[in-house]
């Protein structure tokens, strides 16, 4: 058996809840430390999903020694100041997506990383899904024929509070960051990155994007087609058309879910995928992995990966604002 590695998480919002459900299918992890805001938070947590300690100060959980790695799950706006925070006290570091508000904190990230020789990497979790990995083999082998088409959505209906995480630009809101990075993850993990970039976008009354469509050209003449909303609710799949077939990661395809395919025109048929837990295991067990081999970079998920991710982000969300700033808002 390698090292059991203790984990402390940062944030105790929904998505550490699914991390600490993910965590407990791993024999090598041990759900240590849970750190919030308040002190009374962090004890509900800890209880809830069996950690040892609650600390109701980020600094203070950091502070143990018997932490090896922290999981950052706080709001999109405030992951450059606590993957930061982490390395500077010495951590590994598994930071949620997107990894920081632009490619210069994501760049600075990477150097403190190098420079304290610590593990860091960005949880896209969908990167290691069993089923994702199993669509991009497939179409490596050449099931479907030369790939044409990527037709990707990823659509939701939050209520509307301007406030709220999703909508509030002050805390990195937006469809784009929040939903929209999936479909331009799926993008960029079949084909690379883009020659060219077009964007038509909506904009929420906060003036985060509450509807935005991408169109990718990518050096295979692979064309992309990415949406993501607020506003409505979509297929939230992920189909990819070949010269021979097409390939379907079914709803929710950024999940553990269905993959399909069909040839030519038979009807579509399942391919078996085996899947384990709740799907937060498989980046977990990557990092426990690297860690057990001395590596301070996923080579499933590398620094340069993150990078060309969050740079292609930014154009796009450059490119929406850009859109918007011609039309009006939409009025909820």
């Amino acid at each position: 058996m390698n090292k059991k590695y203790r984990w402390g998480i940062i944030g105790a919002a929904r998505i550490a809840e699914k991390f600490a459900e993910g965590l407990k299918e791993l024999p090598n992890a041990t759900c240590y430390a849970i750190a919030a805001r308040s002190a009374e938070r962090a004890e509900t947590f800890r209880q809830k999903y069996g950690f040892e300690k609650a600390y109701g100060s980020y600094e203070a959980m950091l502070a143990d020694p018997q932490v090896d790695i922290v999981y950052i799950a706080t709001t999109n706006n405030l992951h450059f100041e606590h993957t930061m925070m982490s390395l500077e006290a010495g951590k590994a570091v598994l930071c949620e997506k997107p990894f920081a508000s632009n490619p210069s904190q994501v760049e600075q990230m990477i150097r403190k990383a190098k420079e304290k020789n610590l593990f860091l990497m960005e949880a896209l979790w969908s990167r290691f899904l069993p089923t994702v990995q199993a669509f991009k083999q497939q179409m490596q082998d050449g099931s479907i024929g030369k790939p044409i088409l990527l037709e990707v959505d990823f659509g939701i209906q939050p209520p509307y509070d301007p406030q709220s995480r999703m909508f509030d630009p002050e805390l990195g809101g937006g469809s784009i960051p929040d939903i929209g990075i999936y479909p331009l993850f799926m993008a960029l993990y079949l084909f690379g990155k883009p020659t060219s970039v077009q964007v038509a976008s909506v904009a929420a009354p906060t003036g985060t994007d509450m509807t935005t469509s991408i169109l990718l050209k990518h050096a295979g003449d692979e064309i992309s087609v990415l949406t993501s909303s607020f506003a409505i609710r979509l297929e939230t799949e992920a189909k990819l058309f070949g010269e021979t077939g097409s390939l379907r990661l079914c709803r929710m395809f950024h999940i553990p879910t269905g993959l399909m395919i069909r040839k030519g025109d038979d009807d579509e048929q399942e391919i078996p995928v085996s899947l384990v837990g709740n799907g937060y295991n498989y980046e977990a067990q990557e990092v426990m992995d690297c860690l057990d081999r001395g590596e301070t970079e996923s080579q499933g998920m590398p620094f340069s990966f993150s990078l060309d991710l969050i740079r292609l982000l930014d154009d796009v969300c450059r490119k929406a604002k850009n859109d918007k700033q011609n039309q009006e808002p939409n009025k909820l």
